[in-house]
């Protein structure tokens, strides 16, 4: 291994150490990603966490004001509501994760193809791009889940694909800034192909933006599928999933406000927290803002 390779990995290892220790003097951004944790290891033992069963019902409890044996009350089933939020967390944080990775795979092979060729196939792609922006993404969300039929691996295609368009702009915007560089030069002048060019010399430069995107993306894809759900078109009972959760409440919200509340205060403390780590990511890997 040569010199200048041991310096190029010791100068990135000290960015990152850099960047990690600008995280964590986010005081934001470590409570977000403390929530984010806490969400992920109630998905993990949600089986263990949990004192009954998502799907456990007894009639002769319905509607039960939180207690300590029902910490956040029952549904119209008599249904625990805090084991239903454990259980549906899986069901959110996997959508989340799952729709991010179809959008952020899809976006950026688009993005890089764009920025990298340019002329007339970056005008191909980016008009369909464009096309594509000129509908919210909820309401394409909302199509393309009506024409698939509900369902979890719907929802996850659906919001996916609507969030496509972020990722192929962003990744567009970076790679224009990055195919006339000297090491890209250099790597065409010892023959590499365009593939190896774009997958081993530009992208890996990319990826700071697109992490960041991705992370605050997850909040809003979370956002996105439970408002399907709540509309009946993403998954599907008994599977627990907090907008459908919201979803069976709403016609009970002046009796039993508790039916609500909890899956409302789960999704808003979701995102509250993705947003924020988000936020304070993007901050430390941002080199303008050393401190």
């Amino acid at each position: 291994m040569s010199e200048k390779t041991i310096e190029i990995r010791h100068k990135s290892s000290g960015m990152m150490r850099d960047a990690f220790k600008r995280l964590m003097r986010n005081k934001a951004a470590v409570l977000g990603l403390v929530i984010i944790l806490i969400l992920i290891l109630s998905a993990i033992f949600a089986n263990v966490v949990a004192p009954f069963s998502y799907d456990e019902q007894n009639l002769r409890q319905r509607f039960l004001a939180p207690s300590p044996e029902h910490w956040f009350g029952t549904d119209e089933y008599g249904r625990d509501i805090f084991s239903r939020i454990l259980y549906g967390s899986r069901t959110s944080l996997m959508v989340g994760a799952i729709s991010v990775t179809i959008s952020s795979g899809i976006g950026t092979l688009l993005g890089a193809i764009s920025g990298y060729y340019g002329n007339r196939v970056d005008n191909i792609i980016m008009r369909f791009i464009d096309i594509m922006l000129a509908i919210p993404n909820i309401l394409l969300a909302i199509s393309i889940a009506a024409t698939l039929g509900p369902g979890i691996v719907n929802v996850m295609i659906a919001v996916g694909i609507s969030s496509v368009p972020g990722y192929a702009r962003l990744v567009r915007a970076s790679v224009m800034s990055l195919r006339d560089q000297e090491f890209i030069e250099a790597a065409r002048s010892i023959g590499a192909n365009d593939f190896r060019i774009i997958m081993k010399h530009i992208l890996p430069n990319c990826m700071a933006p697109i992490i960041v995107q991705a992370t605050m993306s997850i909040a809003i894809a979370i956002l996105s599928a439970a408002a399907l759900s709540f509309l009946g078109l993403g998954v599907q009972p008994p599977m627990p999933e907090w907008g459908s959760m919201l979803s069976n409440g709403r016609a009970y919200i002046r009796d039993y406000w508790w039916v609500v509340t909890f899956p409302g205060v789960a999704i808003m403390a979701t995102v509250f927290a993705f947003n924020l780590f988000g936020d304070g990511l993007r901050d430390a890997l941002d080199p303008r803002l050393k401190q």
